[in-house]
């Protein structure tokens, strides 16, 4: 027996000597050390090799085709939610210009319209439009989400982008924060995501789960304020959290029906909602952020080590992984400096409105 072959005597330089079949084994470390090491440099190799892929997959590797979503006929549609403006509009561009049919869901139809004639002018696709205020619940947000379930199932629905987020004016408190806005980014971030989710779910198992179908795909807009609690933005930080947890559960659920579910994490993107205006480094435009959506499927970039998820931007990526690297220390560095800008916001936004306030007073 192996306990039989295995001595340990102190050697004359004073380090322990094990006797292992026949050989003698002399440690200048003492065991506990060696155990840390080996485990320090578990983790060491861990990270290099995270890091590694990550910067692979950000030059070098490509990602899976979008059109591995559509049908061989070519008539596969992909529905837009928030699709009238910013990433929602872009997503709707290049999914027309892969030639997807387009569903587009929006509150306003003459913007519907406009970006229906674009893409049929265009990219020469179909569309189809569904007017809804996703915002309010009620029979009319209900009716819409019988409509697009039975649309779903007499057409090729393959592509589902909940793009479609709603967050506060500015920075605000929690304790101060208006509950009509809390409503609004509840029921938009969650509600009619999961709603509209539910309506088509069935019609893309249908078409996907059996054998040489063409997968399926459902895609949630993230936000890196789900992935670092964002203090001053704690309601929509919460709803974006919750679509983190909710992705990775139905993704489990439909992996093997042929139904791929992703949440593609994302920092600052030039559009109304972040009210950025002009494009850096770590704010791309709608068209490169979507560019780099649609080209790296099967890659987690900056979400390497969390399921279903992928931030695909490369300076996005990079933030995401720094956020992740140290653990407990990063996420609490993260949280502070965001807290300190999302305060600064605030302060200019106020600054800002009591301008704008002054102004109509002496206009008056």
């Amino acid at each position: 027996m192996v306990a039989d072959t295995i001595h340990v005597h102190t050697h004359l330089a004073g380090h322990p000597t094990y006797h292992i079949l026949g050989h003698d084994l002399v440690l200048d470390v003492p065991i506990p050390a060696l155990i840390l090491s080996a485990i320090g440099a578990a983790f060491l190799l861990r990270y290099t090799l995270s890091f590694f892929r990550l910067i692979l997959e950000l030059t070098v590797l490509p990602g899976k085709n979008v059109k591995r979503y559509q049908a061989r006929d070519g008539k596969t549609w992909a529905l837009v939610t928030g699709c009238t403006g910013g990433i929602g509009l872009e997503f709707a561009r290049q999914l027309a210009k892969n030639k997807f049919n387009v569903v587009l869901v929006g509150r306003r139809k003459t913007a519907l319209d406009e970006v229906a004639q674009e893409l049929e002018s265009k990219y020469g696709v179909e569309t189809k439009s569904f007017v809804v205020d996703v915002a309010t619940p009620g029979s009319a947000r209900d009716e819409a989400l019988t409509q697009i379930e039975l649309f779903s199932k007499s057409n090729d629905l393959g592509v589902l982008i909940n793009n479609v987020g709603a967050s506060h004016l500015m920075p605000v408190p929690f304790a101060e924060t208006d509950r009509t806005e809390m409503t609004q980014i509840i029921e938009t971030n969650i509600n009619w995501t999961i709603f509209l989710t539910r309506a088509v779910i069935p019609s893309m198992i249908a078409r996907s789960s059996s054998r040489g179908s063409p997968k399926s795909l459902i895609m949630t807009i993230g936000s890196l304020s789900g992935r670092i609690p964002s203090p001053l933005l704690a309601t929509y930080s919460g709803t974006k959290a919750a679509l983190s947890t909710w992705t990775k559960a139905l993704a489990k659920e439909v992996e093997k029906k042929g139904v791929e579910v992703e949440l593609v994490q994302a920092a600052f993107v030039v559009s109304n909602m972040s009210k950025i205006r002009r494009s850096s480094a770590l704010v791309p435009t709608p068209r490169n952020f979507v560019q780099s959506v649609l080209t790296s499927f099967g890659q987690p970039r900056g979400a390497q080590g969390r399921p279903y998820e992928r931030t695909p931007f490369w300076t996005h990526a990079f933030l995401d992984y720094a956020v992740g690297f140290a653990g407990y220390l990063s996420e609490v560095s993260g949280i502070k400096v965001i807290d300190k800008m999302h305060k600064d916001i605030r302060k200019r936004a106020i600054r800002k409105y009591q301008r704008e306030k002054e102004r109509e007073g002496k206009s008056e």
